[in-house]
């Protein structure tokens, strides 16, 4: 005998539907759960990312630091290098005090030095031929250039008579050679007439130790 049913035709539907619908929250609920998972990651990689940027620009940083003080310590080494050539031209290093010193005890009274310039002498000039005699001549130019430094004083003096007596002071010296007058001239200052002159030498480094 069949049982009689007292649910009615639209409650098997309902419940259907629920299910359903709960199926579907279910799977709303995964999606938005792995979707959630997903971002975490992303947002991972690109923090992890973002340190390995900052560790390049670190590193990056560094690198241009080394680098400038590499380029520093090139050109430190040039000049040095620069320093060590004029030091092998002129055979040692020279003190310029001791230099204006000698001449200003040699400098006549009222005598004003105004400028003392030293001048870099060029290499001796490269024979033309190969000779015996020309490789002899370039050697002796060099072993002549080897010892000595070239000067050009500027500066005034109350007479004729006060250059010309430091003049033969400055040719006495041992040490000073070549002494040329290359120019002397009338200079009026403050009303008074002086003389105004310029004159170069060299000095024999060979002769300046021990005086």
């Amino acid at each position: 005998m069949r049982e009689p049913e007292f649910l009615p035709d639209w409650y098997p539907k309902v419940r259907k539907r629920k299910r359903t619908l709960a199926l579907q929250a279910w799977i709303t609920l995964i999606l938005i759960s792995g979707l959630g998972l997903w971002m975490l990651l992303v947002q991972r990689n690109v923090h992890a990312r973002q340190v390995a940027l900052g560790g390049l620009r670190f590193d990056l940083t560094q690198s241009e630091t080394e680098l400038q003080r590499l380029e520093d310590a090139q050109q430190l080494q040039r000049d040095l290098g620069k320093r060590d050539e004029i030091f092998l031209k002129i055979g040692r290093p020279i003190e310029s005090t001791r230099v204006l010193t000698t001449i200003e005890q040699l400098m006549p009274k009222d005598m004003a030095l105004l400028d003392l310039a030293l001048e870099g002498e060029d290499a001796a000039p490269k024979a033309s031929g190969g000779s015996l005699a020309a490789r002899a001549q370039q050697e002796k130019q060099k072993s002549q250039q080897a010892g000595k430094l070239n000067f050009r004083m500027h500066g005034i003096a109350p007479t004729d008579v006060a250059l010309a007596e430091f003049l033969a002071k400055l040719t006495a010296k041992p040490f000073f050679k070549q002494v040329e007058l290359m120019y002397a001239h009338e200079r009026i200052d403050s009303g008074h007439v002086m003389r105004e002159f310029e004159v170069t030498f060299a000095m024999d480094l060979t002769g300046l130790g021990g005086k």
